[in-house]
């Protein structure tokens, strides 16, 4: 118990030095993108930037190997590094005949700024104004895609700017609170961490589309009973739950299996357009 403790005055003394921002961001800046094992053609791909507020920010348009596809993918990433942390999703998702879009954060890879809540939040509306105006993109035929810090930027986005077509989320956390109290098993007031920051519980009560939520069983990041099933326990139906057993932060397609990965997301796709239709 004293050790306990000891542990819990050693964690407050770093967050009193600094903001849990610090905590849950991870950029690196780069000379340029690698797309590591790129599979897909040259042609398909176009590098874009953008602006949020005074910095430029960068991303990548993956344009739908099927011509007639009309369903586009807004993938908001997670917190580690920049853009290449994530191309293999790219990839996989890219099977589906879709296109796809995907940024870095300001302050990630080549983007400009420093990153922040705010910044998350200024970042995503304007990734998405751009490729609605830029690419001529159909809000209705619009899937966001959140995973882990992603889904603060994708539940936003469809709790108060768009009625996407469906809301794909990836190993969520439920407010900035949970994942810091789950996370690191450390029973702390939340109120001696921050105050209610990065709140995916309360937006997600307000999206109006389909909801698709996956979470790894042996997630030690997000542990799921604290994080993924009170998102999904407080947001409106249609919605599905996937725990992936054996998953944890960072695996659920492998430990899914890529193609059984591919398959429910292609099905979710399906269901949210017969379910917009239906409407």
């Amino acid at each position: 118990m004293r050790i306990r403790n000891i542990l819990i005055v050693i964690f407050l003394s770093i967050f009193t030095a600094c903001e849990l921002d610090s905590f849950l961001f991870n950029e690196k800046k780069i000379a340029q993108y690698e797309l590591p094992n790129n599979t897909i053609p040259d042609s398909l791909l176009e590098m874009a930037t953008f602006n949020s507020e005074e910095n430029t920010l960068y991303g990548y348009w993956v344009k739908s190997n099927n011509p007639r596809s009309g369903i586009t993918i807004l993938y908001c990433p997670g917190n580690k590094h920049n853009i290449d942390e994530y191309w293999d999703r790219v990839m996989m998702l890219h099977d589906l005949c879709v296109n796809l879009f995907i940024f870095d954060y300001r302050g990630y890879g080549l983007s400009e700024g420093t990153p922040s809540e705010h910044g998350l939040y200024k970042d995503g509306e304007s990734a998405l104004n751009f490729i609605l105006d830029h690419y001529q993109v159909d809000k209705d035929s619009l899937c966001l895609y959140g995973y882990s810090l992603g889904n603060v930027v994708s539940i936003y986005l469809a709790a108060e700017k768009i009625n996407p077509l469906c809301l794909i989320s990836e190993s969520p956390f439920a407010s900035a609170n949970s994942l810091t109290q789950s996370s690191l098993s450390l029973d702390i007031p939340e109120l001696w961490l921050t105050e209610g920051k990065f709140d995916n519980v309360e937006k997600i009560r307000r999206i109006k589309t389909p909801l698709l939520l996956m979470h790894g069983e042996d997630d030690d990041f997000v542990r799921f009973k604290d994080n993924g099933k009170v998102v999904f326990d407080n947001a409106p139906e249609p919605k599905l739950l996937k725990i992936v057993r054996r998953a944890k932060h960072t695996d659920i397609p492998e430990k899914m299996g890529n193609d059984k990965y591919k398959k429910l997301i292609k099905d979710w796709i399906h269901f949210s357009v017969k379910y917009r239709m239906g409407k």
